[in-house]
C-alpha cells in the first residue's frame, strides 16, 4: 500500500532578512558600543534545534544593541554557554553566562520534551529564546540583575482533542486515535473536561487532478475557556480518489504525526501562567 506524507505548514508569519554584504560575522570591537559586553552564544549541542536556538539568541541580543555572534570573539567577551541532560522524556539545558575573572556563573535551567526538542519548530525557539534573553539582559546591559532561583520545568497545559466528524471510512476515529498517541509521543498531556486546551480538526476533501483528490487538514489549538485560537497548524496532500472509503490504516498516523508536531510546538509557546 502507497504511503502518504503530507507536508506539515505552521502558519508562523516570518520576515526575510535584508541583504547584508558588509555583515561581520564574529564581535566587531571597533564598533562595538561601550556599554554591553560582547557575547559569545553557543548552540547547546549540534543539533538543528541547538544552532537554531543560538541563532535566535544572537539576533535578540543584538537587537538590544548587545554585539554577540555564534563565532569567534575579542578578547574579554562573554560567554552564553548550556550543559545539556537527555533522557528518553526529557531534555535540560542548564545555560550560564561566562565572565572572565568573574563570580562563578549561576545556571539557569530549561526543560522540555526531549520529543519536542528533536523537532523543535519556530514557536519553540522562540519561547526558549526569549526565556534566556529575559534572564541575562539585565546583566549584559551592567545592571543589576534579580536573584533567579532553580525553577521547577514548566507545565505543558493540559489539552482536549474535540472529536472529529464527517470524515469517509474509519477516519473519524483512526485519525483520532492517531493523533493522541503522536501527541503523547511529544510529551503534550491530554484530559477530558478539566482540559486548558481544545484542540480541533478541520478536515476536507476536495478534488485535485484527474483521479486525485486533495486532503486538506487544519488542527486549531485553543483556549478551553474562551474559545480564543492560540494558533493553527495546516497540512495537505494528495490522495487517490477514494483511499478514504475504507480503512485509514497507515495513512492515519503519517497525518497525525505531521500534526502533532505542529500542535505541540503551538503549546510549547504559550506562556506559563
Amino acid at each position: 500500500m502507497k504511503r502518504l506524507s503530507l507536508a506539515l505548514l505552521l502558519l508562523l508569519a516570518a520576515c526575510g532578512e535584508p541583504p547584508q554584504p558588509f555583515r561581520h560575522d564574529g564581535i566587531n570591537a571597533a564598533v562595538s558600543p561601550p556599554g554591553p559586553r560582547g557575547v559569545v552564544v553557543r548552540p547547546p549541542d549540534d543539533s538543528p534545534s541547538g544552532d537554531a536556538l543560538a541563532k535566535a539568541i544572537v539576533k535578540r541580543l543584538t537587537d538590544q544593541d548587545i554585539p554577540a555572534s555564534t563565532r569567534s570573539a575579542v578578547s574579554g567577551s562573554w560567554v552564553l554557554v548550556a550543559e545539556t541532560e537527555t533522557t528518553v522524556a526529557a531534555k535540560t539545558l542548564r545555560w550560564r553566562l561566562i565572565v572572565p575573572e568573574g563570580e562563578p556563573p549561576t545556571a539557569f535551567p530549561q526543560t522540555l520534551p526531549t520529543a519536542l526538542w528533536d523537532k523543535a519548530g519556530p514557536a519553540t525557539i522562540d519561547r526558549l529564546a526569549d526565556e534566556v534573553i529575559a534572564r541575562y539582559a539585565a546583566t549584559l546591559h551592567g545592571e543589576a540583575a534579580e536573584a533567579t532561583a532553580a525553577a521547577a520545568p514548566p507545565r505543558l497545559p493540559v489539552a482536549r482533542l474535540e472529536p472529529l466528524g464527517g470524515l469517509p471510512g474509519d477516519g473519524d476515529s483512526a485519525l483520532a486515535k492517531a493523533l493522541g498517541r503522536a501527541l503523547q509521543r511529544l510529551g503534550v498531556k491530554l484530559g477530558g473536561a478539566e482540559a486548558e486546551l481544545a484542540i480541533r480538526g478541520r478536515v476536507t476533501l476536495v478534488p485535485g487532478r484527474p483521479g486525485e483528490e486533495i486532503l486538506d487538514v487544519t488542527w486549531i489549538v485553543l483556549d478551553a475557556k474562551t474559545g480564543a485560537e492560540l494558533g493553527k497548524a495546516a497540512q495537505q496532500g494528495a490522495l487517490p480518489k477514494g483511499r478514504l472509503s475504507g480503512p485509514w490504516g497507515a495513512l492515519a498516523g503519517d497525518i497525525a504525526a505531521g500534526g502533532a508536531e505542529g500542535i505541540a510546538d503551538i503549546i510549547a509557546a504559550i506562556p506559563q501562567k
